[in-house]
């Protein structure tokens, strides 16, 4: 865990040294003045986002708070226009009642821990409707266990989160 938190932390640090070398473009914006907000709300299914959440963006660089449980940053090449983007999440959840079977044992409980780093694409319209497809690299730390039982599982999954997004500038 500690090696992919540095590894996104040395990404995110490349990245923004790389942006600030790129060259403006002196294309218009895709935005209209009234549609400039800086805030984003979006549902689908996303690595950044889970199912429903908002972000806050400023200039090339972007915060979201999600649901299920998420927090992610994003930077965005060129923030008012279709762009590609790079990011990180991470993510927190609980679940009861799941019955699931690990070695053997059933559990009825499942804590969920995760953290990953991805890319996408942002496809903007002057309206202020924009659809964001992403592809990350998704650390999960699973544990499960019982309620009134000290019995206790743990799994670690490394997976491939493909995600599809729809939003809105307000």
């Amino acid at each position: 865990m500690i090696f992919l938190f540095r590894a996104s932390l040395l990404l995110l640090i490349s990245i923004s040294c790389y942006a600030d070398k790129e060259t403006i473009k002196t294309t218009e914006n895709t935005l209209t003045p009234n549609n400039e907000s800086p805030f984003n709300v979006m549902f689908g299914l996303s690595p950044f986002i889970g199912v429903v959440g908002i972000e806050y963006q400023r200039n090339n660089h972007a915060f979201g708070i999600g649901l299920p449980e998420r927090l992610s940053y994003r930077y965005y090449y060129n923030p008012k226009k279709d762009t590609m983007y790079l990011g990180t999440f991470l993510g927190k959840y609980d679940i009861s009642d799941v019955n699931e079977t690990v070695n053997g044992f059933r559990y009825s409980d499942v804590d969920t821990a995760l953290f990953g780093v991805g890319t996408g694409y942002r496809w903007q319209w002057p309206s202020g409707w924009n659809v964001n497809a992403s592809i990350s690299l998704q650390y999960t730390d699973n544990e499960y266990s019982n309620s009134g039982s000290s019995e206790k599982a743990t799994e670690t999954l490394l997976t491939i989160f493909p995600g599809i997004s729809i939003g809105y500038k307000f």
